[in-house]
């Protein structure tokens, strides 16, 4: 079938799907209002507490936690489809994630941004998401895990480095998965299927059984998920074209045990496996426009990604002793063009560029968490740390389709296609680095009760981290590739480096009213160091930069006010806060060839969060969030930074953080005839324009749009059983949610275009 002829059919099922959506509104809408009558003189409920474990230290209120946090009930996310990181920005405006396709992002809290690595830490329970990062490998390392049978998610803005390690220098992020009920056999099932504007139809779906194996002792509780199709972004490869490349295949699962011998010990087991398979690139060019591209090479997208834990809590009476370790992998291969940049120096041919990396990380914590009689409670512990990874880059000659013969520098050495001027080469030049980091960290953290309305928290962790890395040049491209010669693999860069940083949390909570909160707090955070790989190959050549990089680190000061109004149907949450910046870690180049890592420049962020949620009268919700952040460089980038081609001055914007964003939820329930229950679900999300660089000085200085992002959803449920009409990106907004930027061309990547399905849902 054509290209013109399947839009014309997409075209003909979106309007065949928007119809069915409005007639069943306007069924719904009217069922509702007829009963809205009979509801209103009902008394309106008060809005329920969601509690957080922020403090390490029980289950407390969001509005009893002496910090800036939202957060999310599990059936939140089930209610707006909710099963990804990036979806996330459409409850919480200052978590801001730049989405780079399935799996890859970046999570950015209150501004702190950086194209070196994580500024902020995400925790599925006990452990750390980490991932492997480098190169083409986009984002800040966090794996894409799906978001099924959630407990709760945790958004903890500013840093909480005193609690939790691994990159929380700007904020943390928690993802409380359900455990094993060990009472009750039962479960939930979920699938859904779309039609996609302009592309192939998406269907989703997951599933959750819940088993007690011995009554109140031990348990399981399984969840597994996966998605399919979806692509949307058209490509061109020497006149033929591929339709809808992108199409998406997702397959994971889950499972946790539970097992409690005695009342007063559990010990909890988690094993996670995901695996992502996407059919090709990812992004469109924007010199070709939304949805298409160019590019000669098929750029697909492989990852696979492993997760088990082990957490064991005893409690003594005056409190209790948790211990915790869990182990990762991650594999990931992704080819992206660069016929361009091999073009420009002289390569012939369509060129792939391919990353692919190796990870493994072990993290082990003790920690103990009192339940003393008196004013006084305690945290404190400590953590190990130890990850392996091995990245390697291969530049590869693709055939005429966009494919290569051989995607790694075994794999062409295997089939005798490295062989430079023998007439059948395919690889061009390819480096491998392995890096091993291994640290350790103290913390303690004191909670002490000075008044019946006044709490003063204080917290310290000190860490130190050593790191190695080395670096084995494969294949050399000059002048080795151009005239034949084959290179025999050596070692170009051998480094160590180390550092240590204390970070800090000072605190006061003050109880104004049993409804009204007001608290006060000052933190710093830290972002560990590394080594500059190329520097051993910088100094062959003649060229002095400094071997390791130090960490950065920050100090957050807010103040905020936890509210509840109007018989507690209203709840307000506003905080204001200043962070300074210091040591940042930037990108630099030398001699216009080696790219390295140097501290320099400072950041001002200042910013307002607003978060409010309401229920007016029975049935009916209404959520929002309203975030400001001003953030801009507090002096002027180095003259070495200016030299390798970035420009930076005091009162630019930081790259990536628009000054407005803000979002908002409303949903209406009532009861229908026959024993069903009618509900209306709408949303959208406000983000503001931002740059990709300081200031158009830079060469890539490309703008984001502003975008808004709209979902709405209508269905009725009866006894376990729920089916609805969704509609997501109603707008139908080719919205800039990642970019990459290369002399390759300016890469955008933008949420699935307008899609309308139908989800059904139960449980038992």
């Amino acid at each position: 079938m054509s290209h013109t002829a399947l839009r014309r059919q997409g075209g003909f099922r979106l309007r065949r799907s928007l119809g069915l959506l409005a007639s069943t509104s306007a069924v719904a809408l009217g069922l509702m209002a007829g009963q809205a009558q009979a509801q209103a003189a009902a008394e309106p409920e008060t809005l329920s507490e969601l509690v957080v474990t922020a403090a390490r230290r029980g289950a407390v209120s969001v509005a009893d936690t002496p910090l800036a946090v939202t957060a999310f009930s599990g059936q939140q996310l089930e209610e707006q489809g909710i099963s990804s990181l990036q979806d996330l920005t459409r409850l919480d405006p200052s978590l801001n994630v730049q989405s780079f396709g399935a799996s890859q992002t970046k999570v950015v809290i209150r501004g702190i941004e950086s194209n070196v690595g994580a500024t902020s830490g995400v925790y599925l329970d006990e452990a750390p998401l980490v991932g492997g990062l480098g190169g083409n490998i986009l984002g800040d390392g966090k794996p894409g895990v799906r978001l099924h049978d959630i407990q709760h998610v945790e958004v903890l803005k500013g840093p909480q480095g005193t609690l939790f390690g691994s990159s929380s220098m700007s904020g943390t992020l928690r993802v409380i998965t359900r455990k094993p009920d060990l009472l009750e056999f039962g479960g939930r099932v979920e699938a859904s299927a779309a039609t996609v504007k302009g592309g192939d139809e998406f269907f989703d779906g997951s599933a959750t059984l819940n088993v007690p194996i011995t009554e109140d002792t031990l348990g399981v509780r399984i969840t597994g998920w996966g998605e399919s199709g979806g692509g949307y972004v058209d490509q061109t490869i020497n006149g033929a074209l591929y339709e809808n490349n992108n199409n998406a295949h997702v397959k994971g699962g889950r499972i946790v045990g539970l097992w409690r011998p005695t009342d007063n010990f559990n010990l909890t087991a988690m094993a996670l496996h995901q695996e992502i398979d996407v059919d090709g690139t990812q992004a469109w060019l924007q010199a070709d426009g939304a949805y298409e591209t160019t590019s000669p090479t098929i750029e697909f997208y492989r990852d696979n990604y492993n997760l088990y834990s082990v957490t064991g809590e005893y409690d003594l009476g005056f409190g209790s002793v948790i211990a915790s370790t869990s182990y990762s992998s991650q594999r990931v291969t992704n080819p992206k063009d660069s016929t361009p940049t091999a073009n420009s120096f002289g390569l012939p041919g369509s060129t792939l560029f391919i990353a692919s990396v190796d990870f493994r990380n072990v993290v082990s914590e003790l920690r103990f968490s009192s339940d003393f009689d008196g004013p006084f409670q305690l945290v404190t512990g400590g953590y190990y740390e130890n990850s392996q990874s091995t990245y390697q880059t291969n530049s590869v000659l693709a055939t005429s389709t966009g494919t290569a013969l051989c995607y790694s520098y075994d794999e062409c050495v295997a089939k005798g296609l490295h062989r430079p001027g023998r007439g059948n080469s395919l690889y061009e030049f390819g480096t491998r680095t392995k890096r091993g980091v291994g640290q350790y960290a103290l913390f303690a953290q004191g909670d002490y009760e000075i008044t019946d309305t006044l709490t003063a928290t204080v917290g310290i962790r000190y860490f130190e981290a050593s790191i190695h890395d080395t670096v084995v040049n494969l294949q050399t491209v000059f002048p080795d590739y151009i005239f034949g010669q084959v290179t025999t693999p050596s070692i170009t860069g051998d480094s160590r480096g180390s550092n240590s940083h204390t970070s800090y949390n000072y605190s006061l909570m003050w109880k104004a009213t049993p409804d009204i909160n007001v608290y006060a707090r000052a933190a710093s955070g830290f972002r560990l160091g590394g080594v500059n790989t190329a520097t051993s190959l910088a100094q062959q050549a003649g060229v002095v930069f400094p071997g390791t990089y130090n960490p950065d680190s920050l100090w957050n000061y807010e103040a905020g006010v936890k509210s509840y109004w109007l018989d507690r149907r209203l709840y307000a949450d506003v905080s204001v806060y200043r962070i300074d910046w210091s040591d940042q870690q930037l990108s630099a180049q030398a001699a216009g060839a080696f790219g390295y890592t140097i501290n320099a420049g400072k950041t001002e962020v200042n910013g307002v969060e607003v978060n409010g949620s309401f229920d007016p009268m029975p049935g009916l919700n209404i959520a929002g969030s309203i975030n400001y952040v001003d953030a801009k460089l507090a002096e002027d980038l180095p003259a070495d930074v200016f030299a390798a081609g970035t420009f930076g001055y005091e009162g630019d914007d930081i790259p990536l953080t628009p000054n407005w964003s803000y979002s908002l939820q409303a949903s209406y329930e009532q009861p229908l005839a026959y024993g069903l229950d009618g509900y209306v679900q709408g949303g959208l999300a406000y983000r503001g324009e931002s740059f990709t660089t300081f200031n158009s000085q830079n060469e890539y200085y490309t703008k984001l749009p502003a975008y808004t992002l709209v979902n709405a959803k209508i269905g009725v449920r009866r006894d376990n059983w729920d089916l609805a009409l969704f509609a997501n990106n109603l707008g139908n907004e080719a919205a800039y949610i990642g970019v990459v930027e290369s002399p390759d061309g300016i890469r955008v990547f933008s949420p699935r275009p307008r899609s309308i399905g139908v989800r059904v849902s139960s449980t038992f």
